[in-house]
């Protein structure tokens, strides 16, 4: 391989070294910083160095165009989605977590949506009935002088209160049992 000071952008290095930073020159001349900063060693030519301190950010908000990495990441195709669309349909819809695009977003600067989007769906119910028919299908088990009885109820109260006015006696104890399977 060639020495850096073999190489045709060699001059142009030189007018530009004390005006970025090495990182910079390696970024645009294709090489690593370190290399940059032994071959000026190397040929005795001084370099003056950046002021000490933070450094400003120049990089727009979002992910860097001109930025490879290894492995592409899933969420790259919604980047232009990202601050618009709330999290959750992003990643359902690029097959990831909630917290892979807030990562995402924090990482590459992208404020949240302003929305917070829709409220989670939940699964149909697995009967195909109603709700309202699947909330009001509850087996309580409830004890009268010692005796079990099973009471169907959309509530324990109204699962206590039903056994009352049966008349058997005194209610001692409501226990919730399951859901009740409505035959269609």
């Amino acid at each position: 391989m060639k020495k850096i000071e073999d190489q045709s952008w060699w001059g142009e290095l030189l007018a530009v070294k004390d005006t970025l930073s090495l990182r910079q020159l390696a970024d645009r001349f294709g090489v690593s910083p370190a290399a940059i900063s032994n071959a000026l060693k190397r040929n005795g030519i001084g370099r003056k160095a950046s002021p000490s301190g933070p450094r400003k950010k120049t990089r727009a908000s979002g992910p860097d165009p001109g930025r490879t990495r290894g492995r592409q990441s899933k969420l790259d195709r919604f980047a232009d989605q990202m601050g618009k669309v709330v999290d959750r349909e992003i990643a359902a819809k690029a097959g990831v977590t909630v917290s892979a695009v807030t990562n995402y977003r924090r990482r590459n600067n992208i404020k949240a949506a302003a929305r917070r989007g829709r409220p989670r769906v939940r699964p149909a119910n697995q009967a195909g009935g109603d709700e309202s028919v699947e909330r009001a299908a509850r087996g309580y088990r409830v004890e009268i002088d010692g005796e079990s009885f099973v009471v169907v109820a959309p509530d324990i109260g109204s699962a206590a209160a039903s056994a009352a006015e049966a008349g058997r006696g005194e209610v001692t104890q409501v226990e919730l049992i399951g859901r009740v399977l409505l035959a269609p």
